[in-house]
């Protein structure tokens, strides 16, 4: 996981075409008060983009998620949101859809992280994570981007 502030996306953009592509996204629509909720595609089947505003649930809501295909970058534009980390589960533990690129399951969190306005974290393929979390005890209403990002 990458955890970090916007500002200092150059630090990232090398790694991947499709990871500048994507923060670079981030960084030109950000403070766009005309961006919409909805699905952007960056770079076909490759980069796609999904503004969204969302409430916040607790951790006990939801289940940790993973993809094996696509990276997530996380953006917030207002408020913020704790995301849960967790190892890997087994492969046959885990009910995987290729169609959507999603798997699903229960299980223990190693740790969260706090991201506020203006910060991204990056999950990379195969990487356990539970976005849209509380911060407090009460749910949030936030506004973020979420880049789905194709690496090799």
């Amino acid at each position: 996981m990458i955890v970090d502030h916007i500002k200092n996306r150059s630090r990232y953009e090398h790694c991947h075409k499709n990871i500048a592509a994507a923060l670079q996204f981030i960084a030109e629509h950000a403070d766009d008060p005309e961006l919409k909720d909805g699905s952007y595609p960056v770079i076909p089947d490759e980069v796609i983009v999904h503004v969204l505003t969302k409430e916040t649930h607790g951790r006990d809501e939801a289940k940790m998620e993973i993809h094996k295909n696509f990276m997530d970058i996380h953006y917030i534009i207002k408020g913020a949101e704790s995301c849960a980390v967790a190892p890997l589960a087994p492969e046959q533990d885990i009910a995987y859809d290729p169609n959507t690129d999603n798997a699903f399951w229960d299980c223990k969190d190693s740790y969260s992280v706090v991201i506020g306005e203006g910060e991204f974290y990056a999950v990379w393929p195969m990487e356990p994570h539970c976005p849209l979390c509380n911060t407090a005890e009460a749910p949030e209403t936030i506004r973020k981007i979420i880049c789905k990002v194709k690496v090799d």
